[in-house]
């Protein structure tokens, strides 16, 4: 998927008006931290990383200015197997759970391989897979706290959180700015989105990118 689609498929997944999500790209492009290359049938594909990257950059951000700052910030962090809250319903899934799903150390290498999964399993082995791993992001800006969560039930009742936690130091100011913490934002995306995102860039993908509108676009690859 070239860049062109990349910002009608990202824009149409997370419901995100299409000059925004150009926007944001270009903020993280100019930063270097997307794939950038010649134009046209010479130009590079999108992958699982820059999804990732554009991902953490709506959740983690006010505003298309502050996403290659916060995409520095939020994709560095690591997955934190000791981290806990006091809430009885809270429970990390621990450094052999994580191990056991998922590859990767930092946000945003973990986020790149959910993305992966459809072209890495295919669209039917995927649906199976996110079926079995049913995972929520939301990240905490001020907290500098992402988190990958699923419910933990008993007799199909929902009675507590599985929880991967990335966390980050919110005092971290020698390296980044000051997260205000006046008002202090979570946002979240639910499973769904890794499956719908991983399909748009896997290969199998055969059907069309979107619009600012949300109507297919034929033949942009």
């Amino acid at each position: 998927m070239k860049s062109a689609a990349f910002i009608d498929a990202m824009a149409h997944v997370f419901n995100v008006p299409h000059k925004t999500m150009i926007t944001y790209t270009r903020f993280l492009k100019e930063a270097g931290l997307l794939t950038t290359g010649a134009r046209g049938v010479n130009a590079p594909h999108m992958t699982s990383l820059d999804a990732a990257r554009v991902t953490i950059a709506l959740l983690s951000s006010d505003s298309p200015g502050q996403a290659a700052e916060r995409v520095k910030r939020f994709g560095a962090i690591p997955f934190c197997p000791s981290f806990e809250k006091s809430w009885p319903w809270y429970q990390n899934i621990g450094l052999d759970g994580f191990k056991a799903i998922f590859e990767g150390e930092t946000l945003e290498e973990v986020l790149a391989f959910l993305f992966d999964r459809v072209e890495a399993l295919g669209v039917e082995g995927a649906a199976i897979w996110f079926s079995e791993h049913v995972f929520h992001l939301r990240i905490n800006d001020f907290k500098v706290l992402a988190e990958l969560v699923r419910w933990k039930t008993e007799n199909k009742k929902p009675v507590g959180e599985i929880v991967v936690p990335f966390r980050g130091d919110p005092f971290d100011n020698a390296r980044h700015s000051t997260i205000k913490g006046h008002i202090s934002t979570t946002r979240e995306i639910l499973s769904l989105k890794f499956f719908e995102v991983g399909f748009q860039l896997s290969s199998l993908n055969k059907s069309p990118g979107f619009d600012s509108k949300g109507y297919p676009i034929w033949g942009r690859d």
